[in-house]
């Protein structure tokens, strides 16, 4: 195989030999070669290549160093220097039949030593032979050396290995001599017989001698005669008995000696010779050799002849022909041929340069493409084949052209599936196309290789569906010189798209309307209208946009697809069962109850804008875990609320499918009335108990309570008795909910009553039991509530460091919500008939003990009473939800999903779609009123702004302040994502804000406040006075500690009595009664938090805010401790802000975050801190004065006279 790859370089190599063979140096061992050729395009002279042989001329092996690598001239040259002068066997073979392997292998196997023998002598004796060999001049000596001491010895390794021993290269050197001219000298024994030989070359000498008989029996033979000195001329032969054998690529052929006149003479046979002594001749026998056909060119020309003669050779190439034909599968059959077909059925091929045929000799051919005379090209196998042989192939209508282009024109066509294909017509309707990768066959013309053709379109090319558009735009100019490829302007008026639902499974397709071209057969690529059997067009601009539409819609996709296209006015939704409702109904068939406290069973239809369905139809696709469903009611999306809840009737097995009927409690109904309007059937099967408690329940109907339930007169304002009667339904239904009226709207006073009349009207052996947790700040307060309206029953405080070890068995236990958490184990072992949770805001965090405490809880009902129950975010407004009506509202996760802004990017002012459904799904568990509302005659509330400035000390502050903190403003400010400290932020902040109250708070050193300078303190002075001397009683508050210190201070200067509470105070009840019944006590002073909540300070109808609350709510809270039930003055509010400073941009934007909260309360923030965005902190910092259109940056900070920025 490997020579049959070198074929093509043969009469190269020829010619390169005769030239340089001189030049050629050639090593071997064993059968690999090593052979260096000179040329000048090496770097180093000379390419080296590398052969091995097997057996004695087959190639297995062969590399070169040049660039070629495994296929070039080299090799070929190489592989023919490889063999004798004589072209009869490679050198390595000879050798091993040599008398100088034998001799020296012999000597190997006795394990004969090279003695060195003085200088440049050395020896070598054994029992059948000896041998001397010299050097006979330093510079012998010098290239004798190597070939002695390349490999140290003795060693174990030489001695087992004759390749590598130095008997191997002495052997093979003196070899190399004898082929370069040295003759060999024999010289008879005293016995006549040959045993002593010498030679002398290059400065070598060698003598030796055969000691014992059998082994000049074995060496004798062996000798190459011919260069021998003995006398005859044993180069002369005769060649007889040639013969072919085409499996070896070998002519065996018989060498006859010349017979010689022997007069006679007695002749010795020594071996396989005859040898007459005193005459030294030699008698050869006759001896059948081989020689391959491929170094045939190498034999010395006399042999060559002889042998040829005897095979009647035809020197003359010719070209072997081939009948080619297709076999079904499009496979290939090659059948050769000399003349005509057939006439090798008893020949036989010698690849790649012979063909062989017994009755009519040995003939030189040329285009042989397999060895085989008939084989056959597998189809997948024919494009390699005419890649690397199809040059060969010489056959009328099968030739191959590499940069050709076939007869014809070429056209295309557009396959049912919307491939495009390029063909070429050659004008025979009969003829065939086959392609075999890159090549293509046509009828009576040959193979044409296309991607050299070096054209963007070429016969073959294929343009799947989707690659069309693009491709038409790229290769416009030659598709244009392509027939009908485009067509005429087609009369297209409007293009439309019908969707439709697939045959088989849950996806849809759109089929295109051209209006204008119903006529023709049309089809659609991209923005390439197709007309049949006309060509391409590029539809009209405005209808190219409609090309991104997707021809098919996967089921996955089907839900998206059609919410965002149904109002797609060029997309017709033909069925009904593609169109989305706008409205849905649960229409109710029957109502039944096993038993009058049961859930009621709702055989129900669903019931659209578009049609109605039984709801077991939608219960079984949500079983079957359907994501959508066709329907008569049209398309149901079933991400949508309403079956999403659905689905937890089926997980709960509160359903039968087969009836269309869900069993539901009263929450379910709610849930279910919130999410798809409940009604009922004209026709309903109901009875009349069923039917007017579903009415009432659907109207939320709240019959009034029977004034001999009270214990006591609650005195209960209107509004006040309205929530009553919402908390009793609750309680009768088993229900929870929140009461979150305004402040001083009497949430603990509606909250007592209910309690009073649950204690009326239970049972006498099933005596109610309540638990109230508060904060511990109003804990007197309910004590004094409960006592004085619930007079029958026993009340317990469990708080305090003398509560008992174990609850005590009182009907209303109250505690605050840190004793709780310390001890919750005793509440886990009962059970209540209802637990109030005022200011329930505080467990709002769903991470928290207190949260996880109040869920854990077993009450039949659980009342959350706040003012705030929106506070932070809704995420927490949920949180105190859950701990009323466990598992009511959807997932954390869902509930986000629906009911919160998707991301930070979306307007302020948007509101979220979901928030009609948060309403109707909480409106029953909550009630809000607010004061405006419900107590008209509660008196007026004036709020006023108070400008203030900064000192000249308070500018040099704030702007020393800013300096320092400088860089993470310019964080803030850079436009690239990094991240910011925010920590860092909130502190500059909050010190800017000390500044601006105080410089004295700002170094946490109060009591020397008249150090200091203040703009802001100065205003409240002037104010203070200024209230005091109208008679009022003023409240003020405060978030800093260090500033109530000082307001302390400065009212014990100036002699005015007052009363405070901070968050360490513990005799808050005495601070609240001096400033309410003291006409003295003028001043209330407190911290925002510690006294904004569960205290009452109507004795006051002034209010200054020193500063500002990050947290409306807050700041809500604390001036509801003064506008309240039991004001009877006008309550004028006061808030200090400093101009032109972070204060003022707080201020305003507060007031547009309030803004947005009264828009939409269920779906914002409203402390400020979680509020502010990065766009915010930056207009804190970087102020902006948007009355007079200037605007400063960090940058612009100067120790000049300049407004500081802050």
């Amino acid at each position: 195989m490997v020579l049959n790859a070198l074929a093509g370089f043969r009469q190269t190599a020829m010619d390169y030999l005769a030239a340089n063979r001189q030049d050629i140096v050639l090593d071997f061992s064993g059968d690999c070669y090593n052979i260096r050729l000179p040329d000048e395009d090496s770097p180093e002279g000379n390419w080296v290549s590398t052969l091995k042989f097997s057996d004695a001329d087959n190639l297995t092996f062969a590399s070169c160093s040049c660039p070629d690598g495994d296929c070039c001239v080299h090799l070929m040259t190489a592989f023919f220097s490889a063999y004798d002068a004589h072209g009869w066997l490679p050198l390595h073979h000879k050798f091993n039949s040599s008398f100088w392997y034998a001799l020296f292998y012999k000597l190997f196997m006795e394990r004969a030593h090279l003695h060195a023998d003085g200088d440049k002598h050395y020896s070598i004796t054994t029992s059948c032979a000896t041998v001397e060999i010299a050097a006979l001049s330093p510079a012998s000596f010098t290239e004798w050396l190597p070939i002695v001491h390349q490999t140290p010895e003795p060693t174990i390794y030489t001695e087992k290995t004759f390749l590598q021993s130095a008997l191997y290269r002495i052997a093979k050197r003196f070899f190399f001599f004898s082929e370069d001219g040295a003759r060999l000298d024999l010289i008879e024994n005293s016995q006549g017989f040959p045993t002593q030989f010498s030679m002398q070359w290059e400065g070598i000498s060698l003598k030796g001698e055969i000691l014992d008989f059998s082994t000049l029996e074995d060496l004798f033979p062996k000798i190459n005669f011919s260069q021998t000195s003995l006398p005859g001329n044993y180069g002369d032969f005769s060649v007889t008995a040639v013969r072919v054998a085409p499996e070896e690529s070998k002519i065996y052929f018989t060498m006859e000696p010349v017979k010689q006149d022997l007069k006679n003479q007695p002749v010795t046979q020594i071996g396989s010779v005859g040898y007459i002594a005193g005459t030294q001749q030699v008698i050869l026998p006759a001896e059948e050799t081989s020689v391959s056909l491929h170094i045939i060119s190498l034999l010395p020309a006399e042999l060559k002849k002889q042998i040829l003669s005897l095979l009647h050779y035809d020197a003359e190439k010719r070209p072997i022909r081939y009948s080619i034909h297709f076999l079904r599968d499009s496979s290939i059959s090659f059948s050769a041929y000399l003349d005509t077909p057939g006439d090798l059925e008893n020949g036989e091929l010698i690849y790649p340069d012979f063909c062989y045929v017994p009755e009519r000799g040995l003939f030189t051919v040329e285009g042989l493409l397999s060895p085989q005379i008939s084989f056959t090209i597998k189809v997948d196998q024919v494009e390699d084949f005419l890649n690397t042989k199809g040059f060969l192939i010489r056959e009328p209508g099968f030739e191959v052209f590499t940069d050709q282009v076939p007869e014809g024109q070429l056209t295309y066509n557009i396959t049912q599936q919307g491939v495009l294909l390029f063909h070429y017509n050659t004008g025979d309707p009969a003829a065939i196309d086959i392609h075999y990768g890159p090549w293509i066959y046509y009828s009576g013309q040959g193979f044409f290789l296309q991607r050299k053709a070096n054209l963007e379109i070429q016969d073959g090319l294929i343009v799947d569906a989707d690659q069309i558009p693009s491709f038409i735009m790229k290769h416009e100019v030659v598709l244009r010189t392509i027939p009908n490829f485009f067509a005429p302007t087609p009369p297209l008026k409007n293009l439309f798209f019908e969707v439709h639902k697939e045959s088989k499974g849950s996806g849809l397709y759109l089929k295109p309307v051209f209006q204008g071209l119903e006529e023709e057969n049309c089809r659609l690529f991209g923005v390439f209208l197709y007309r049949e059997n006309l060509g391409f067009n590029l539809l009209p601009t405005p209808l190219q946009s409609l090309c991104s539409l997707p021809k098919k819609v996967l089921p996955e996709q089907v839900p998206d697809f059609i919410h965002q296209n149904f109002q797609n006015d060029k997309l017709v939704f033909a069925d009904s069962q593609l169109r989305t409702p706008e409205t849905f109904e649960l229409v109710i068939l029957s109502i039944t109850r096993p038993h009058p406290s049961s859930p009621l069973h709702l055989h129900l239809e669903l019931k659209t804008n578009i049609g109605s369905i039984p709801l077991g139809v939608v219960l079984q696709a949500l079983k079957n875990k359907k994501a959508f469903a066709f329907t008569k009611a049209g398309f149901l999306n079933f991400q949508h609320c309403l079956f999403q809840f659905l689905k937890q009737f089926i997980s709960a097995q509160k359903c039968q499918i087969p009836e269309n009927t869900v069993i539901a409690t009263v929450t379910d109904i709610f849930k279910l009335d919130a999410l798809a309007p409940l009604s009922t059937h004209k026709n309903i099967n109901a009875s009349a108990s069923d039917l007017a408690f579903f009415s009432q329940l659907k109207a939320a109907c709240l019959p009034p309570i029977p004034q001999s339930l009270f214990s006591t007169d609650h005195k209960l304002r209107p509004y006040q008795n309205s929530g009553l009667l919402w908390l009793w339904f609750l309680y009768n239904h088993r229900l929870s909910g929140l009461l979150c009226d305004e402040m001083g709207l009497g949430k603990t006073h509606q909250a007592t009553a209910l309690l009073d009349i649950v204690f009326q009207s239970a049972e006498p052996t099933e005596r109610p039991k309540f638990l109230v947790v508060c904060p511990t700040s109003v804990l007197p307060h309910w004590e004094h509530t409960l006592a004085t309206h619930l007079p029958t029953v026993s009340i317990f405080s469990f708080h305090g460091p003398n509560k008992p070890e174990h609850l005590p068995p009182a009907d209303v236990i109250i505690t605050s919500y840190g004793t709780l958490r310390q001890n919750y184990a005793k509440f886990y072992k009962l059970s209540f008939s209802v637990t109030v949770f005022d200011e329930i805001h505080m467990a709002k965090n769903k991470n928290s003990q207190i949260h996880k405490i109040l869920c854990r809880l077993d009450s039949q009902m659980k009342l959350g009473l706040t003012g705030t129950p929106i506070e932070n975010n809704l995420l927490e407004f949920k949180g105190l939800l859950d701990i009323i009506l466990p598992n009511y509202l959807p997932s954390d996760a869902l509930f986000k999903k629906l009911f919160t802004k998707k991301n930070a990017a979306e307007a302020d002012d948007e509101i979220i779609p979901s928030q009609d459904l948060l309403l109707k799904l909480t409106r029953p568990f909550i009630l809000r009123r607010t004061k405006k509302l419900v107590l008209p005659e509660l008196p007026e509330k004036v709020e006023s702004i108070i400008p203030c400035t900064l000192s000249p000390e308070q500018k040099k502050l704030c702007l020393s302040t800013l300096k320092r903190e400088k860089a993470q403003i310019q964080q803030l400010e850079s436009p690239e994502e990094q991240t910011v400290n925010y920590l860092h932020v909130f502190a500059l902040l909050n010190h800017l804000k000390q500044i601006c109250n105080h410089p004295a708070i700002f170094f946490k050193n109060p009591d020397k406040y008249r150090e200091h300078e203040s703009g802001k303190w100065e205003a409240f002075v002037r104010l203070l006075h200024d209230s005091l001397a109208s008679g009022c009683k003023v409240v003020v508050f405060s978030q800093y500690i260090h500033m109530i210190r000082i307001i302390m201070l400065y009212l014990e200067e100036i002699g005015v009595k007052y009363a405070s509470i901070q968050g360490k105070s513990l005799n808050r009840k005495e601070e609240i009664e001096y400033f309410t019944t003291d006409p003295e006590c003028r001043v209330f002073v407190g911290s925002l938090l510690a006294a904004g909540t569960g205290i009452n300070l109507t004795a006051g109808n002034v209010v200054i805010m020193y500063d500002r609350w990050w947290n409306p709510a807050k700041e809500n809270q604390a001036l509801d401790r003064v506008h309240r039930i039991g004001q009877k003055n006008t309550v004028f509010i006061y808030k200090l802000m400093t101009e032109d400073t972070l204060e003022e941009r707080i201020h305003y934007l507060i007031e547009k975050k309030i803004r947005l909260l009264d828009k939409v309360i269920s779906t914002q923030d409203s402390n400020i801190l979680h509020m502010l965005n990065r766009e915010d902190l930056i207009t804190i910092l970087s102020y902006k004065d948007e009355r007079n259109g200037v605007e400063d940056t960090i940058d612009s900070i100067s120790d000049a006279s300049e407004e500081p920025l802050i």
